[in-house]
């Protein structure tokens, strides 16, 4: 079963959709200064750079066929404890991003009875079970959280038109340097697919380079509408509201039918424990131990507990949600370390090392 292969497009559509939890997330993460254009010209340059960030990761999977922890390993078997210990941390620090702002929108916006704690932990009591059936059958559910994620903004933007208002608010061009840097960022935040792409990889089958540029693309129309109606549908009131994607959901309504913030929680919901079933798969990996119920549970384990530090001291939480910090490590794991061993691979008993894991 290990060596079975699935699509690369399904493993690229599933990564497209755990993208799609950072604008479902946002919260104040986006400056307030800044105009929609502005901060849609941002959002072009960030997801360029997370495009730029995937050229590593292409080409392995280009040139070998394998992910990069295989070349990694076999390249460099004496790094393998720090590239292990290194990839672990970011997957953690991943999982927390998400889980944090997650388990803190569901208490504020929705069900303010049950603690972020609780929520976290049924959530990756899921994930373990997940991970435990692997990559291939998690982005087989990836297939069907697409079309609910289409249905659900089909409704959600359908019934914000009414409420459209091209007089009020327009299509200036207006920022500074510090919202252009915040705003690019935050933007830059979905190349964590990338990491997740670079260590997934392995088993999949028919990659194409329109692959990665298709996912970007369609998660650039996703992004760009949701600030569109946020923009043009809330206005000032989305800017005094946290978590403002939950907001236009609530707010949205196609004749008598409202409760898309429903259909919202149930897409982000959805996104984050996709991102977490395929972090605990990841980091299971980088030790080695892909698919082993007790590292599964281990690691389940350690991310509940940062998540209750984050849930409990505020500045726990803001180191984990920081959007610097954590872009600068996704910088590292995506591009930087995978850019080394590009040039590492151009040696003759790098190419021997990968050539044999090739043939066999």
């Amino acid at each position: 079963m290990s060596k079975v292969r699935f699509s690369s497009k399904r493993l690229l559509l599933t990564l497209m959709l755990c993208a799609c939890s950072v604008i479902l997330l946002q919260n104040y993460d986006i400056s307030q200064n800044s105009s929609f254009v502005f901060n849609l010209l941002c959002m072009l340059c960030g997801l360029a750079v997370c495009f730029a960030l995937f050229v590593p990761s292409i080409i392995i999977k280009k040139r070998t066929n394998l992910d990069f922890l295989t070349v990694a390993h076999t390249v460099t078997p004496k790094l393998k404890i720090p590239i292990a210990v290194l990839y672990s941390l970011y997957f953690v620090w991943a999982a927390e991003f998400f889980l944090l702002p997650y388990t803190d929108m569901f208490s504020k916006k929705y069900y303010s009875d049950v603690t972020p704690c609780l929520i976290a932990l049924i959530l990756l009591s899921a994930c373990v079970y997940a991970a435990l059936k692997g990559v291939n059958v998690i982005t087989r559910f990836g297939i069907f959280l697409f079309v609910f994620a289409l249905l659900t903004n089909i409704l959600m933007f359908g019934g914000s038109t009414g409420t459209l208002d091209f007089e009020l608010y327009g299509f200036e061009i207006s920022g500074n340097l510090n919202d252009f840097i915040q705003n690019t960022v935050y933007f830059i935040i979905p190349a964590f697919i990338v990491t997740l792409f670079a260590c997934l990889s392995g088993k999949t089958k028919n990659f194409r380079l329109r692959q990665p540029l298709f996912a970007l693309l369609v998660t650039g129309v996703k992004y760009g509408l949701i600030m569109f109606f946020i923009w043009f549908s809330l206005g000032d009131y989305a800017s005094k509201q946290e978590y403002q994607t939950f907001i236009l959901a609530r707010a949205a309504r196609i004749g008598f039918f409202g409760g898309i913030e429903s259909l919202y929680l149930a897409l982000a919901t959805m996104s984050v424990f996709m991102i977490i079933s395929l972090v605990l798969c990841a980091v299971t990996k980088s030790a080695g131990r892909e698919s082993d119920i007790k590292y599964v549970v281990i690691f389940a384990v350690i991310i509940f507990a940062a998540h209750m530090c984050g849930s409990y001291l505020n500045s726990v939480k803001e180191i984990f949600t920081n959007n610097y910090i954590f872009a600068v490590f996704t910088v590292i794991t995506a591009a930087v370390i995978p850019s080394m061993y590009i040039f590492a691979g151009r040696k003759s008993n790098a190419r021997k090392a990968l050539h044999s894991i090739n043939m066999s």
